[in-house]
């Protein structure tokens, strides 16, 4: 018997899901901006009690990109669980558990869906939906290098985990891209999707977010106290 939980933090509109054997035993979202370390806590209780008896095969957890404290509570839950059943936990990339990328889940010929989202300080990334269903890692361009690429692919489905209106586009652009938010349940269905050999691959990978960039770490300014000796 196979027995998945699954827990998506890196949006505001979070969720976790229980899978066994072909019947989802729980599903549940819940909306909080800036307090996922307190709201993940009793979905995932409930979630844990549907288990009744069951052994966990593994936990999977949604990486992002997305709000950088949300995924990273996400990353803490799904090892504590992880730990606490003694089974394996592996990362998935968020945008590929998205309606939209699993209803256009990828074509061979490169013409499947693609994710557009603000990479800030002018920056904005897109990350293709790949044959296996996963994200590809995201690219980073500004936003005269994304009118080019988005031009020349007037066919492909765009999608964003952002307010396409505050994407720095032509109308004509903003107009093709759909607004889709990930889901725990359906990382579950791709990780299904994926092969054994695949599977084994993610377990053996460390868990943590996608990062857009490397994370920034500011200096201290000269005179703070922690660099005053004795």
């Amino acid at each position: 018997m196979e027995t998945i939980l699954a827990i998506e933090t890196s949006v505001p509109e979070a969720s976790i899901a229980l899978w066994s054997d072909g019947e989802l035993l729980f599903d549940a979202e819940f909306v909080s901006d800036r307090n996922h370390n307190s709201m993940v806590f009793s979905p995932l209780a409930e979630a844990l009690a549907e288990l009744n008896g069951r052994s966990l095969s593994c936990v999977i957890v949604g990486s992002g990109p997305g709000s950088y404290s949300g995924t990273r509570i996400g990353i803490a839950a799904a090892q504590g669980v992880a730990i606490a059943n003694a089974c394996p936990a592996a990362a998935l990339g968020s945008i590929a558990a998205t309606p939209t990328a699993r209803s256009q889940a990828t074509i061979e010929d490169g013409a499947g869906a693609v994710a557009i989202g603000d990479a800030r300080r002018g920056l904005y990334y897109i990350s293709p939906i790949t044959a296996s269903g996963e994200a590809a890692e995201p690219e980073l361009m500004d936003a005269e290098a994304l009118e080019q690429r988005l031009s020349a692919a007037p066919d492909q489905a765009l999608f964003t985990l952002d307010d396409p209106a505050k994407l720095s586009l032509n109308e004509e652009h903003r107009q093709r891209i759909l607004t889709t938010k990930p889901h725990a349940r359906l990382l579950i269905e791709l990780w299904l999707q994926l092969d054994n050999a695949r599977h084994d691959q993610l377990f053996a990978t460390p868990l943590s977010p996608t990062y857009l960039r490397a994370p920034f770490t500011s200096k201290a300014k000269q005179g703070h106290p922690l660099l005053r000796k004795g």
